[in-house]
């Protein structure tokens, strides 16, 4: 062999090799399980790593599409990971698992005999599709290639999904246009083994759009762009667990157990869009506390539509919670909000029930139906804090089709509603007594409420530039009231006779406000209309012991005797003053039996004080 002949022959060579590297495309992850199940770990994180020993944190690799018989080939490993014909170690130093092979999708298998498809690295990595995880069969040929199906139930798509996003401490998952069916074997039979889907920290879900659908219909496919849903009771589409950060979930409807178009109804009993369980831990032994936190949930764009419950949030062992193993009620899943989201026709639209909880609920809009108990639009069992802004609520009329009730409370912290609404309700507000302590404090501002709002127990409530109907407000004997700037009914020459004791075929009401309830201050009204549909005159109103620190009480320097009999006349909307009121007057003057008298303005001047409805100047 000359020497240009074996330049050229070392030249092929290094292009051979070359080639060969290109086409070498990296995978790598770790061995571990995603469930968030209630039964199994009791509310524990849900991203459990699989053990070392006995190399049950091994892998073996295989062709994608083959049903795992054909074992993959001309793999080698990376990151210190170890490859013996199609078994793949992981490294020692971390234990991740890195494979090069010719594929660019393979299916890998884990000792505990799941199997997912697992996509190669690339430019892409991060960002994931739903339907790359249908069932795929490889075809061969020169150039393999890959057939996908959709199958009539999506859970093992999503939670391959989940696997891939899990391992890689998270990343995207979009959800194309598409009507997506989970917990179920064919797409209607219930799959035993279902038990949620399980989404892990850092995980992002985005669909093509949510509407929401209407499933009765003579329009069978009139659906929301990307829709999840179930066929059965007693099953949750998403559950978050403990130990879990920043997912959100947007763009997206998610239907309950609802009928279709020719089905009879349905048992959505137990049904949840959305479930967080998880709970504060306590070792028995050491009593060592694992408090197991979850913070940074968003969910927008979202439709839930018949369910048992759109979102519900509780501890683990709910109604069997043992103090020696778990804080009780404690566990923490915090800093959540609710954007643009639509709850419909759900018996419950969100259900909150642990202690260290913060919300937000905004732009949303919840409808339910007395009929559909317990009805209730958002029910705060156990929390932190809570802030609802522009958010509306309500059933479909006050006869057949009324809502239950918008907000029920029964145990919570702090609760403020700005901007928002409720209407066909049989309450817009409930809070129970046996929760509501002198440590809760229920703030509205800027608000619209017609339908009753019944409060109880020992709690503060402050009231700024509402708007209320004649008897909203039921507040129990022990509720602080705080009212600033609140209309009670519209203008009666606006809206003559619609100051009603209750919505639609109510009676008349002159004298609008609270009912009940220790008033602390109260600010009042001029009187507005005529006749039956008149409102009264409303005073401020101080309404517990007042006292004034560092400084004085003036009085109107001006009033005159003409003025304060002006104050007793008797007038339509009735008399401005009442016994126990003081004025000054400027130019009153005491007779010999002490009543007040005419007298002249800057020599004559008293304190005239109404007593048993006489002006009395002694």
């Amino acid at each position: 062999m000359n020497c240009f002949t074996f330049i050229r022959f070392l030249g092929t060579i290094l292009v051979l090799a070359v080639s060969f590297i290109s086409a070498q495309n990296r995978f790598d992850g770790y061995s571990l399980d995603v469930s968030a199940d209630r039964a199994g770990n009791g509310g524990a994180c849900p991203v459990r790593y699989l053990s070392q020993n006995n190399e049950m944190n091994h892998i073996q690799v295989f062709l994608a599409g083959t049903n795992l018989r054909t074992p993959a080939t001309g793999l080698t490993g990376c990151d210190n990971s170890k490859v013996q014909g199609n078994r793949v170690a992981p490294s020692p130093y971390d234990q991740k698992w890195c494979f090069q092979g010719p594929e660019e999708l393979y299916e890998i298998k884990l000792s505990n005999g799941n199997s997912y498809l697992w996509p190669m690295i690339g430019r892409e990595t991060g960002f994931y599709n739903l339907k790359d995880f249908r069932p795929v069969r490889r075809v061969e040929g020169p150039t393999p290639k890959y057939t996908y199906s959709d199958p009539p139930d999506y859970t093992r798509a999503f939670r391959n999904a989940m696997m891939i996003m899990a391992s890689r401490r998270g990343g995207t998952l979009i959800v194309p246009d598409g009507d997506y069916i989970v917990g179920t074997t064919d797409g209607n039979t219930r799959d035993p083994s279902y038990d949620a889907i399980t989404i892990p920290a850092g995980v992002n879900i985005i669909g093509a759009g949510g509407i929401s659908s209407v499933p009765s219909t003579n329009l069978i496919y009139r659906h929301s762009a990307a829709r999840i849903r179930l066929r059965n009771n007693n099953q949750t589409i998403f559950r978050i667990g403990g130990c879990t950060t920043n997912i959100s979930v947007r763009n997206l409807e998610l239907l309950g157990n609802a009928a279709l178009y020719g089905e009879p109804r349905r048992d959505r009993t137990g049904t949840y869009g959305i479930e967080a369980v998880g709970k504060w831990a306590i070792d028995p032994v050491t009593k060592a506390h694992t408090a197991n936190s979850s913070l940074h949930f968003t969910f927008d764009n979202l439709v839930f539509q018949a369910f048992d419950t759109g979102i519900i949030v509780q501890n683990a062992n709910p109604g069997t919670c043992k103090a020696t193993e778990q804080l009780c009620y404690s566990w923490q899943f915090d800093l959540v909000r609710v954007n643009n989201s639509a709850f419909i026709n759900n018996a419950t639209g969100i259900s909150i029930d642990t202690a260290n909880t913060d919300w937000i609920v905004s732009s949303s809009t919840f409808n339910y139906l007395a009929a559909e108990a317990p009805g209730i639009g958002i029910h705060l069992k156990r929390g932190g804090a809570f802030l609802m802004e522009s958010t509306f609520g309500g059933g479909y009329d006050y006869g057949a089709s009324i809502g239950g009730t918008f907000l029920y409370i029964d145990n919570y912290s702090i609760v403020t509603i700005i901007n928002s609404s409720s209407e066909s309700s049989q309450r817009s507000i409930f809070a129970a007594g046996y929760g509501a302590i002198s440590n809760m404090t229920l703030t509205l501002l800027g608000n619209n409420f017609s339908d009753k709002i019944e409060l109880g127990g020992r709690m503060n409530f402050s009231s700024t530039g509402n708007i209320y109907a004649g008897y909203t407000m039921e507040t129990g004997p022990n509720v602080t009231v705080n009212s600033v700037g609140d209309k009670f009914c519209v203008d009666p020459t606006i809206g003559p006779g619609l100051c009603l004791d209750k919505p639609v075929s109510g009676n008349a009401v002159n004298d609008p406000g609270f009912k009940g309830g220790k008033v602390m201050f109260r600010s009042g009204r001029l009187p507005e209309g005529s006749g039956q549909f008149r409102l009264n005159r409303q005073p401020n109103l101080f309404g517990y012991d007042v006292e004034i620190n560092s400084g004085l009480l003036q009085h109107d320097p001006n009033t005159t005797f003409k003025d304060i009999n002006a104050l007793a006349a008797a007038v339509e909307t009735g008399s401005r003053v009442k016994d126990g009121a003081i004025v000054y007057c400027k130019d009153c003057k005491k007779t010999s039996g002490g009543l007040c008298t005419q007298g002249q303005a800057g020599t004559d001047g008293a304190f005239a004080k109404r007593i048993n409805n006489q002006w009395r100047c002694d």
